[in-house]
């Protein structure tokens, strides 16, 4: 190997050695932290992009997720007192049709009446403690609920709103519903048989909203499992076999480091020679 005084081509080499090693330590540097191995554009543009557009996607079901829970809670509230209410309508019918026997006693009436005229109050009270998250399902206030079923959201699900109110569009019970004398029980017997069918409809339907809000949750939930499963393998760093990458780097480094400084002797030795 030839010795200059004036150009230390070891040196150099080594310099752009140790240069080397520095990127490449930084590298492993920074996938040891991030826990990427692709963290920009600049580490492989490809999958950069292929990435970016998983995160998006994995984003957009997030958004799809959330909607659909908080769909299935306002439903799963509204049908919950929906039976509520048809139960308690149920325990009204009772009365009604004891209340409608042509051979029972005025004051055995009117001591019906008073124990339907409770069950009848509580039924707004039920209808209007329905809502959830600023939607009610059975008080009138929501024509339809449409919760995003696409990461896009371009497409929905249309869950129907009732009005299940005494006096409602969907039911036939009205706020002065009475069981006596006995015509009125007649006609409240009427009307509260008419209302069971329409709840039945309705808890129908709900039900059936729900069971497919749930299905298409979980499907939601199983793809974006997937999704992030394949960024994963796209981006992430093999933290093991980077920390053994990590060691061999700084061992590669120091060498260089010496052989730089050996290199940088070179000069030295050589103008002593020249001395001698």
């Amino acid at each position: 190997m030839s010795i200059s005084v004036n150009t230390n081509s070891s040196s150099m080499t080594t310099v752009r050695s140790l240069n080397k090693s520095d990127r490449d330590l930084q590298q492993v540097e920074s996938r040891m932290n991030t826990g990427l191995k692709v963290n920009s554009a600049k580490d492989n543009g490809a999958i950069y992009a292929m990435a970016q557009t998983l995160r998006a996607d994995i984003s957009g079901l997030g958004a799809v997720r959330n909607s659909l829970d908080i769909a299935v809670a306002v439903g799963d509230v509204a049908l919950t007192a929906t039976e509520a209410l048809t139960d308690l309508i149920s325990e009204m019918q009772e009365k009604a049709l004891a209340a409608a026997d042509p051979g029972l006693d005025d004051r055995s009436r009117g001591i019906l009446n008073e124990d339907f005229i409770k069950l009848r109050d509580q039924m707004e009270s039920i209808v209007n403690n329905a809502g959830f998250n600023d939607f009610n399902l059975i008080d009138g206030s929501t024509t339809n609920m449409r919760p995003i079923t696409d990461a896009k959201g371009g497409k929905e699900i249309s869950v129907p709103g009732y009005d299940l109110k005494p006096g409602g569009a969907d039911t036939d019970m009205i706020p002065s519903m009475v069981i006596d004398p006995l015509q009125d029980a007649k006609d409240s017997l009427s009307r509260i048989e008419s209302t069971l069918e329409k709840h039945h409809e309705v808890m129908n339907i709900l039900g059936g909203r729900i069971r497919t809000m749930d299905t298409m949750r979980t499907l939601v939930i199983k793809t974006a499992d997937v999704l992030s499963n394949n960024l994963g393998t796209l981006v992430d760093a093999d933290l093991g076999r980077e920390a053994a990458k990590l060691q061999a780097e700084q061992t590669k480094r120091d060498l260089r480091t010496q052989s730089l400084n050996i290199a940088n002797q070179l000069p030295t030795y050589a103008t002593q020679l020249f001395d001698e």
